[in-house]
């Protein structure tokens, strides 16, 4: 391991929430960074808790609160979705609307999740944000989490142990705390850190460029950017590196227009390289 491999120049912190739409939309920037600037950038993810209660939730930015508030979420997921072009499917809030209270037992699961191996973590939220956006799953359940687990590598019983003695719980807290000294109150929000600790905060959702500017202020010509090409055989080792991808994941990391990144992407398919799975207003790609 390379010096810079052990001590990344900077580091991206994302105070989020599984269940937020505008998180799920900044999942294309975040793995564009990864692809680009791989060890020299670290990522690393903090619980914001976006929804502690929905009876006294109110969101007057957004128009959301009171007893239409699971329609109005819909709504402003389908509207997001327009804006960030993941894939989602907001009927998930219908289904659940008599009996879904809070976004925190995700948060939680994920915290328990970190406890066993931050990587197979990263992929646990990774899959949660999949599984609620598009896959029309409710992920505060607690049979979801543990189905999600399992797929993820993560040892189920361990996970459940871990949110049911209450350690899980006191690590979210942990995080809440640390978000409302930041001023974190919206989500997503970037605090990126140079190795000396100087820091600078993005709030809400952001392109890449935006995230490029703040890199040159505070990296000072140490960051080396790779070139990303966007040949077939990289398309599909992308695909294959993270196992599902949206088209919006592949136009931003190759630099494509969503209406090239789909037209590649049914290529490949129609050469029976990918397959494709229906994922809520999208679909999601993997390695035939």
């Amino acid at each position: 391991m390379t010096s810079s491999e052990a001590t990344p120049i900077l580091e991206i912190i994302s105070y989020t929430d599984p269940y937020c739409t505008w998180c799920w939309g900044s999942e294309p920037v975040l793995r564009r960074i990864r692809e680009v600037y791989e060890h020299q950038i670290r990522i690393s993810f903090k619980m914001g808790g976006l929804v502690k209660d929905t009876r006294h939730f109110h969101d007057p930015l957004n128009q959301i609160g009171g007893p239409e508030m699971y329609r109005q979420v819909a709504e402003h997921w389908r509207e997001a979705s327009a804006r960030h072009g993941m894939p989602v499917d907001a009927n998930v809030f219908i289904d659940m609307k008599d009996e879904f209270r809070s976004t925190w037992p995700a948060n939680i699961a994920f915290k328990a999740a970190e406890f066993q191996d931050p990587d197979l973590a990263e992929s646990f939220l990774r899959r949660m944000r999949e599984a609620a956006a598009a896959e029309r799953l409710p992920i505060h359940r607690l049979n979801v989490q543990a189905r999600l687990t399992e797929e993820t590598g993560l040892d189920r019983e361990q996970l459940l142990a871990d949110i049911d003695n209450g350690s899980a719980e006191l690590a979210f807290l942990q995080d809440l705390m640390d978000a409302r000294e930041k001023g974190v109150s919206g989500f997503p929000t970037f605090v990126i850190r140079t190795r000396g600790g100087v820091e600078e905060i993005l709030h809400g959702y952001q392109g890449f460029r935006e995230f490029e500017q703040i890199f040159e202020e505070l990296a000072d010509g140490e960051l080396t950017a790779r070139t990303i090409t966007s040949d077939e055989q990289s398309i599909l080792g992308f695909i294959g590196k993270y196992g599902k991808v949206a088209a919006r994941e592949v136009a931003e990391v190759f630099s494509l227009s969503m209406v090239e990144a789909e037209e590649r992407l049914e290529q490949m398919v129609a050469e029976h390289m990918v397959r494709k799975k229906k994922a809520g207003n999208g679909w999601f790609y993997f390695k035939a």
